[in-house]
């Protein structure tokens, strides 16, 4: 997991925000819920970030299964000195995320295999914090278009869009240039948002997630003018008055 967030997500200094009281991180400007385990939202393959408090060094861990409210099994390649101090101090602190929050909890780590792999079962959280990030609306649609640059034309759908940013959906398969892609890179996207009303414009990529045939990519408009700007504005708006019951 990297901190430069998905699409429209504003910088979060996650760990100020995990562990502390509401209160003390009013200034960020978010809201932060403190929530059973139960809430914990987690899927397999799902990227945890782990650290060791005091450390500030954070090192990622792969989700491969669960038993809930029991434990968590995640891939662990850390440094033998990590491993070190875990033997000593299995506590450690979580962070997830996953639908525009940052969940973080703490755990400790209930036992460590090597073979066939370095796994470590970390014990299921009895309460999560959900940092809630986006800033803005986000609205679920369905919208043909296409991404272009140096990976080529790729038709992709519009999964969902808010007034800063969006996420798309392309099909791929092994030979498809635009697995290559990377966050950070910048890409022209094209597409109609209905009523002869054309989207063109670049967009940066914040995430990549590739799953069963599709790529997933999380993105930020680039510089949109006042014009465009105000024309995805409205359209946004115009699908939560019919979306919303």
């Amino acid at each position: 997991m990297q901190d430069t967030l998905n699409t429209d997500q504003p910088t979060l200094n996650v760990p100020q925000a995990i562990g502390n009281p509401a209160q003390k991180i009013a200034n960020e400007g978010q809201r932060v819920e403190r929530l059973p385990g139960v809430h914990l939202t987690l899927e397999m393959g799902s990227i945890l970030v782990i650290k060791l408090p005091p450390a500030e060094q954070k090192y990622e861990c792969r989700l491969l299964g669960m038993d809930s409210f029991n434990f968590l099994i995640v891939l662990a390649r850390l440094p033998q000195d990590v491993v070190s101090r875990l033997a000593v101090n299995p506590n450690l602190v979580a962070q997830h995320l996953a639908a525009g929050a940052a969940y973080g909890f703490r755990s400790v780590v209930m036992n460590r295999i090597t073979v066939p792999a370095p796994m470590l079962f970390l014990a299921f959280p009895d309460s999560v914090e959900r940092v809630v990030l986006r800033r803005n609306e986000r609205v679920s649609v369905s919208i043909r278009g296409s991404l272009h640059g140096r990976y080529g034309d790729h038709e992709i759908m519009l999964t969902d869009i808010t007034p800063s940013g969006c996420q798309l959906s392309a099909a791929i398969d092994l030979r498809s240039p635009l697995r290559s892609v990377k966050p950070g890179e910048e890409l022209p996207l094209s597409c109609e948002l209905g009523r002869g009303q054309m989207l063109m414009t670049p967009v940066t990529i914040r995430r990549v997630d590739e799953s069963k045939g599709l790529l997933y990519l999380g993105c930020q408009f680039v510089k949109l003018d006042k014009e465009t700007s105000e024309m995805v504005g409205e359209f946004v708006q115009s699908v939560l008055k019919y979306s919303r019951s």
